[in-house]
């Protein structure tokens, strides 16, 4: 039976400077508390990656690696920090290529959405001194002075990632992580050269880009994730038309393709979407939530049934939740765009594609429940594994493994994984 015009598209290579990348379905980055308590590479963090790459999947970013331990943000957070991490990210990058999977490095600093201050680190910075409200943590705004040593904890892991074997790296702008803080006027009230107008709130993330370019040359694959909206309702959030201008500026500057997402973690539910029943009464119990305040858990479990009762109505499921504002990315940049927010069909994959909203598209749940994603899409497989976006697995970051978390969705995926590695099938 001969290919749709859609599904050929979804199996079309992509040029992301000068890496060309064999389809369009890529594994977004996820937070996967596999790492060793200090920052390691672990087999059971392999583990997690080796049927993604089974499955061929044309590219896949990792969890966010840390580049210094003051941007440490999650327990078991793998680290690009220092050169002791090399040998394992070797291991990382060798799985991945035995397949002729490309990987990229997500490189990151928590900023100020960091539960506890991580050894090592002197306390938890951001832009300005505008609390948490999900964490409660009240940051230090980074002095100018320091300024000059963020960068080069980006540059330096950026090293460490190609000396490892990766193919890319990708810089993290976006979630309300430290350089999506600069970004945004809510949680950025500088009055100095990096706050303020629009070219000094993106100051650091330029200075960040340009860094890595100088380090690494032009041919090394470098990649931005940003938000398409920062979905701050009532407060100050970066608009779309501004990030987009952000977004043209690094492109200008050499970067190779982008990535688009949304919100800050005080957004939930707008970043995720889905189904939040027994979600915040796990994450206090399993996830990162166990690292707050006696008073605070409290508080929140009080609220919590109502909180996602009005979640469930807000934002319910629904494929591809941020191609409207990568539309806009799309109709403005000359690089790649890419899209993630709930894909996990191939119709709506195509669909996307075939639109010119996105030149690709990327999944992060779906991958968890069904990690043979690009293979089983390609290959039209009726009973694959599907997501329910119950986000039980990210209820439990920083706390559990990321996994799947509904049992009957796990059984599927597990039985399917034994299938392919005994049979072939």
């Amino acid at each position: 039976m001969p290919q749709s015009p859609h599904r050929k598209r979804l199996a079309t290579p992509l040029d992301i400077g000068s890496m060309t990348v064999a389809g369009r379905l890529f594994k977004s980055a996820t937070s996967e508390t596999r790492a060793s308590t200090d920052g390691f590479v672990t087999d059971e963090l392999l583990a997690f990656y080796e049927p993604m790459a089974e499955a061929g999947t044309p590219l896949i970013v990792t969890g966010n690696l840390y580049v210094s331990p003051q941007g440490k943000s999650a327990g078991r957070q793998a680290g690009i920090d220092a050169d002791d991490k090399i040998p394992g990210l070797r291991e990382w990058t060798g799985l991945a290529h035995r397949q002729r999977v490309r990987l990229i490095a997500q490189l990151n600093h928590g900023g100020r959405q960091i539960a506890q201050v991580a050894p090592g680190a002197d306390r938890i910075v951001s832009a300005s001194d505008v609390r948490e409200p999900l964490y409660g943590t009240k940051p230090s705004p980074l002095r100018l002075d320091e300024m000059s040593g963020v960068v080069e904890s980006f540059v330096a892991a950026s090293e460490r990632a190609r000396e490892a074997g990766f193919d890319g790296v990708q810089i993290h702008a976006a979630h309300g992580y430290l350089l999506s803080q600069f970004l945004t006027p809510h949680t950025n009230r500088r009055t100095d050269a990096y706050g303020g107008s629009l070219d000094n709130r993106a100051r650091l993330l330029v200075e960040v880009l340009k860094g890595l370019r100088a380090r690494l040359g032009d041919d090394y694959p470098i990649l931005v994730k940003i938000n398409g909206t920062d979905d701050l309702p009532f407060r100050r959030g970066a608009t779309t038309e501004e990030l987009v201008r952000v977004a043209v500026r690094l492109q200008d500057e050499g970067i190779d393709a982008v990535e688009i997402s949304r919100g800050h973690y005080e957004s939930w539910p707008g970043m995720i979407q889905g189904r939040y029943r027994g979600s915040i009464r796990t994450s206090l119990t399993q996830g990162a939530g166990r690292h707050l305040s006696g008073r605070r858990r409290a508080a929140t479990l009080a609220v919590a049934p109502l909180i996602e009762h009005v979640a469930e109505r807000l934002r319910p499921p629904l494929e591809g939740f941020n191609l409207p504002h990568a539309e806009q990315f799309t109709r403005a940049l000359d690089i790649p765009v890419i899209c993630v927010g709930g894909f996990h069909t191939r119709t709506g994959m195509e669909a996307a594609i075939a639109s010119g909203r996105t030149d690709a598209v990327s999944a992060a749940r779906a991958m968890i429940a069904d990690p043979y994603l690009y293979r089983n899409v390609l290959g039209d497989v009726a009973d694959r594994p599907v997501c329910g976006y119950c986000n039980g697995c990210i209820a439990r970051f920083s706390g559990l493994p990321v996994d799947c978390y509904s049992d009957e969705i796990r059984r599927d995926r597990d039985v399917m994984i034994e299938k392919h590695r005994t049979t072939g099938e």
